[in-house]
């Protein structure tokens, strides 16, 4: 899956990850950890992990939390033009020692995105039951 519009030049892979890595491997043994790897022009490379509902009302379009490779750090990335690249880096058994890094930072970063987006709604769910007590300032 390589969509997005292409740039004058094509960003350098991660270190770690090879060219070979994302192309549909044929005869390989899979390994079930596929990944998707986004080029965006503030971050550099970021791996995506939960997808945040837009809701039907959003002015916002689709985004997603996401992990920053270079930093491990979790942030929302949308779906605009600032996303530059977009790959699948198809982990095969042969590969899978070599990406082990990639697989554990998506998995903390699923982690992290969850704690995040349960600190938001549970932050939202206390300022509804604030507004039905009656309350019109937001100092408690």
């Amino acid at each position: 899956m390589t969509s997005a519009p292409k740039s004058a030049t094509a960003p350098v892979l991660p270190k770690g990850i090879k060219a070979g890595d994302l192309k549909y491997p044929k005869k390989a043994p899979w390994s079930s950890g596929n990944f998707e790897l986004w080029y965006t022009g503030g971050m550099g490379w970021v791996i995506p992990t939960l997808q945040i509902s837009s809701g039907s009302r959003s002015a916002y379009g689709k985004r997603t939390y996401a992990v920053v490779v270079s930093t491990g750090q979790v942030c929302r990335v949308g779906m605009g033009p600032h996303v530059h690249a977009k790959h699948v880096v198809y982990v095969t058994t042969k590969s899978a020692d070599r990406l082990a890094p990639f697989l554990a930072l998506r998995e903390q970063g699923q982690a992290d995105a969850g704690q995040v987006r349960d600190r938001i709604s549970t932050r939202r769910a206390q300022g509804q039951m604030h507004r039905a007590a009656g309350h019109t300032s937001w100092r408690w």
